[in-house]
């Protein structure tokens, strides 16, 4: 099985060394490059693929001011070229992601957003979470974000049919693992939190779900 391949998009290539060292703690047999300029990156996508994209979203301009348009292009074109691809949007604003908010729903691959002014060990769990395929968003994006028709779909199944994933994979056709990750995703939307008895947090999404007119029981 191959290595798993990083690439840290970052302008700041004291900032970028270290993202790739604490990358490492994911996968200490991971390689890991940094790529300086959004464009640059983009160029490279066209040929390549990494495992996960950490890409800040405010880079430096000529006239030595900060600018979040070159983040935001290369997210634009990942959504719509590599909507599998795996991201971690690592910023001191990530609230400046909210354009992109029907982007962010549809995307396929593992999406995470984390404060720099979080701890480190919330960037490690948000390369692990971007990995694992899944979606975590800060509170004020989730209500920015809105349901695909499959996530509409599956969300049904589950509260009107009580499907388990494995029922509702075989309704779909489709894998288990996609419809855990896609209940995974109706959670974050939602907002509700990740709770060790599944159980309880379906029933939670339901009424939530309900709550917010998206269906009836």
């Amino acid at each position: 099985m191959a290595n798993l391949l990083f690439w840290v998009v970052e302008d700041h290539p004291e900032v970028a060394k270290n993202n790739c060292e604490w990358l490492l703690k994911v996968d200490e047999q991971a390689r890991c490059e940094t790529i300086a300029d959004p464009q640059r990156a983009q160029q490279r996508l066209e040929t390549s693929q990494p495992d996960l994209l950490v890409a800040d979203l405010l880079y430096g301009q000529t006239n030595g001011e900060q600018s979040a348009q070159p983040g935001l292009d290369l997210l634009r074109y990942i959504f719509k070229h590599q909507p599998q691809l795996n991201l971690l949007v690592y910023s001191s604003e990530p609230l400046l992601l909210s354009p992109l908010a029907e982007e962010l729903s549809k995307h396929e691959g593992g999406l995470v957003a984390v404060n720099k002014m979080d701890r480190r060990s919330h960037f490690v769990e948000g390369a692990k979470t971007a990995l694992a395929g899944q979606l975590k968003l800060p509170r004020e994006l989730r209500s920015l974000v809105k349901l695909t028709e499959r996530e509409r779909v599956i969300l049904q199944l589950i509260c009107q049919e009580s499907l388990t994933d494995q029922a509702v994979a075989e309704r779909i056709y489709t894998s288990k693992k996609t419809v855990q990750n896609c209940v995974q995703r109706l959670k974050e939307k939602l907002g509700i939190p990740l709770e060790e008895d599944s159980s309880n947090s379906r029933v939670a999404l339901c009424m939530e779900a309900v709550r917010r007119k998206l269906m009836a029981l």
